[in-house]
């Protein structure tokens, strides 16, 4: 089996990084595409609802890795695009906005979706946004 010179991996945070991470490590030298619906570059959920909310945390701590490191990955983020469709057969992957990504191998690493809390209508859950959006008007990344 030939190993593919191109990757997609849908889902950007924790697990499609793990994903890109261990493919490097193992010697892919290809192109390496994460595809994310959030905006935001992969980031920690669980200190969002705890010390981002609690103040005790600026919200760039949250991020998993630094900008140096994910520049070393040698990966193309695209960021804010939510998957909508995935036509396994020819490895391609649309988005919500109607670009096609393709890869000679996807991986779906797409984690899970946050739950709402009951009688909070409104807030998205706990992403970074809601997050951000929670403590302050305008806390961008």
């Amino acid at each position: 089996m030939t190993a593919p010179g191109s990757v997609l991996i849908v889902g950007a945070s924790a697990a499609g990084l793990s994903t890109a991470e261990a493919l490097r490590r193992q010697g892919h030298r290809g192109r390496l595409t994460l595809l994310g619906a959030e905006p935001h570059l992969p980031y920690d959920r669980p200190p969002l609802s705890k010390q981002v909310l609690a103040g005790d945390w600026e919200p760039g701590r949250a991020q998993l890795r630094t900008q140096a490191q994910l520049e070393a990955l040698d990966a193309e983020f695209v960021r804010g695009e939510p998957a909508v469709a995935f036509d396994a057969a020819a490895r391609e992957v649309r988005t919500a906005t109607g670009r096609v990504l393709r890869g000679d191998a996807v991986v779906i690493a797409t984690g899970l979706t946050p739950c709402r809390l009951p009688g909070q209508r409104g807030l998205a859950g706990c992403t970074s946004c809601a997050a951000w959006t929670t403590r302050s008007p305008c806390a961008p990344t």
